[in-house]
């Protein structure tokens, strides 16, 4: 029965209007107390509860602990969603457990645990429901490439870790958590790690998605179709709406670099000044 209904909860999702609820995108390296302070507040601050998701990190026990600590020490429940094996997201225990949750965090590591895991179960579509009534969405490194419908796996067309490759079909995708619009996609570390090559490709296959460069320490907070940047660093911002391709290249690519208290409108493009 949960399962019916959590499937019934997505497509639901699929055709309501803008979500209620709050993202919290981190891109790795590290997270500043304004980032945790965003995610506790929009996680509903104390008295809230919080759903840990460590299903991409090698070590989700010592996951769970540390946010054990931290959270019940600024006044929040914590609920381990430990998602190990698929048939985890259809348990009916961790389905009840998640609809208890005002906020939920997925860590970092490697995003394609999660698109082997919950990605297409009952779990995703409670936890989208949730997002969708009001709930906070957080999620660090591989928590912030799921947030995408179109999720950077992090390997290029041989399946191998690399930023040389540049093209159409260069990098490999596969479907995400989709908490963000269907046409942004997220690329992490980015600044740090020089991913421009991976997110120009991805952009080129896709030349109607707005691609979102998170860098390290930094966060984009999104609430009612706009995000802005929190934290330390930047988020580069490509909008291939005018690109024009020829020869294996591109022009007229618009790139914005944003601070922090800067924003940006997800449906238009719009970008705003604190």
């Amino acid at each position: 029965m949960l399962r019916r209904i959590a499937l019934l909860c997505l497509a639901c999702f699929i055709l309501s209007a803008t979500p209620k609820g709050t993202l919290v995108i981190v891109g790795g390296g590290g997270m500043p107390q304004e980032i945790m302070d965003a995610f506790l507040l929009a996680s509903g601050g104390k008295g809230g509860t919080v759903g840990i998701i460590p299903t991409s990190t090698s070590d989700p026990d010592g996951a769970l602990k540390e946010w054990k600590e931290d959270l019940e020490k600024a006044g929040l429940q914590v609920v381990a969603l430990d998602v190990r094996k698929r048939e985890d997201a259809e348990s009916p225990q961790l389905l009840a457990a998640a609809a208890t949750c005002t906020g939920f965090w997925f860590s970092g590591g490697d995003q394609n645990r999660v698109g082997d895991k919950i990605v297409g179960t009952p779990m995703q579509a409670l936890i989208l429901n949730r997002y969708r009534a009001g709930a906070c969405i957080g999620g660090t490194s591989a928590g912030a490439a799921i947030m995408s419908k179109l999720m950077l796996t992090g390997d290029d067309r041989n399946g191998k870790e690399a930023l040389s490759e540049f093209g159409v079909g260069a990098y490999q995708t596969r479907e995400g958590m989709g908490f963000l619009p269907a046409n942004v996609v997220v690329d992490q570390h980015f600044l740090r790690r020089g991913r421009e090559n991976r997110l120009f490709s991805v952009l080129m296959e896709h030349p109607t998605f707005l691609g979102l460069g998170i860098d390290e320490a930094t966060a984009l907070v999104v609430k009612d179709g706009k995000a802005t940047v929190l934290g330390q660093r930047s988020v580069m911002v490509f909008d291939p709406a005018g690109i024009s391709q020829q020869g294996g290249g591109f022009q007229n690519l618009r790139i914005h670099l944003l601070k922090p208290g800067q924003s940006i409108d997800l449906e238009s493009r719009k970008v705003y000044q604190p």
